[in-house]
């Protein structure tokens, strides 16, 4: 009987497993160069030593090639610092959406389920743009969670300081979770916060392509990923944008029970 993963955890744990193993010449490589620095080492420590004893006299030559030694000894160590580092990024088995999931909830998602995948930083400036901030994400999370969608938000990593800019809260409130849950009206495990540096559309599309019963709630193309995701693109209904027409919050190619109206 074929294995049938039942969650997105069970999914990309597959898809881990799959990877090239590490071939036997690069096992041999990483052996030498484990050897070659081993050996630096001990030769250093024994230089030091002998110019110690050796050269008691000659304090300036002694002071100068101590002082040689000892540049090179902290860039060999900086050298071995890097290689370790090295090392655990290329062992590292766990697939990008499970590695940098803070709250832990991603890998639990089921495949069998309707997910909404939220482009959070997104829909905040959609909301900003016409003067309701917040209220729109917060509206469609809540009007899609009743309708049984499991909600996903994925947020920039500088959500906090643009909610700042924007005066949603002081500068000086600790970067919590618990802000963005009372914004947004969302769920500690619903919120995915992605690392400095990239970009939340990369994750987002990459859910799309992992989930099977999901779509995307943003107003971004995200033509630059065409290439990447053609599967994810060719679905009519991969996305649905949001738009504002009289108060009332709409979300494209879908039509909620009751209608989702701006307060005041």
């Amino acid at each position: 009987m074929t294995y049938e993963p039942k969650t997105l955890g069970d999914k990309l744990a597959l898809i881990t497993a799959a990877r090239p193993k590490q071939t036997l010449l690069l096992a041999i490589f990483k052996v030498l160069i484990f050897l070659g620095n081993l050996g630096l080492f001990v030769a250093v420590c024994f230089l030091t030593l002998l110019l110690t004893n050796v050269l008691p006299s000659h304090e300036i030559e002694r002071d100068a090639i101590m002082t040689g030694l000892m540049v090179f000894g902290g860039v060999w160590v900086l050298f071995i610092l890097w290689q370790l580092a090295e090392r655990k990024r290329s062992t590292t088995t766990s697939h990008g959406l499970l590695k940098f999931d803070r709250q832990g909830f991603m890998r639990n998602l089921r495949l069998d389920a309707k997910t909404a995948i939220i482009d959070g930083s997104n829909i905040y400036h959609f909301g900003h743009e016409k003067k309701v901030d917040a209220q729109p994400l917060g509206m469609l999370a809540h009007a899609l969670r009743e309708e049984g969608y499991r909600i996903v938000c994925f947020f920039d990593a500088n959500i906090y300081f643009t909610l700042i800019e924007h005066g949603a809260f002081s500068a000086r409130n600790r970067h919590e979770l618990g802000l963005l849950i009372d914004i947004f009206g969302l769920r500690a495990d619903e919120i995915y916060i992605v690392p400095s540096g990239v970009q939340a559309d990369d994750f987002i599309l990459e859910s799309l392509h992992q989930l099977p019963i999901s779509f995307a709630v943003t107003n971004d193309l995200y033509r630059d990923y065409a290439q990447k995701y053609p599967d994810v693109m060719q679905s009519k209904h991969w996305r649905k944008g949001v738009v504002l027409t009289k108060n009332e919050v709409k979300l494209r190619q879908h039509a909620f029970a009751q209608p989702l109206r701006i307060a005041g």
